[in-house]
């Protein structure tokens, strides 16, 4: 597992427990972020484009060998 995979699923892991705490103690609509998470993951199995993943690959390129 590459750092930057890594780094992909602790974004997405943090945004959906953010959500969903949120959604616990501050406001039902926080669903709505747990929701788009969902939507952007199934939508990138579809046609192989994470917004998260591409941000993470400009921040840390990969390192040439």
């Amino acid at each position: 597992m590459t750092l930057q995979t890594k780094i992909h699923d602790g974004v997405v892991a943090v945004l959906n427990l953010t959500s969903v705490l949120l959604a616990v103690l501050v406001h039902p609509l926080w669903w709505l972020l747990a929701a788009a998470v969902g939507l952007i993951m199934l939508s990138s199995l579809v046609t192989g484009f994470c917004p998260v993943h591409w941000t993470v690959g400009k921040l840390f390129p990969p390192k040439a060998v």
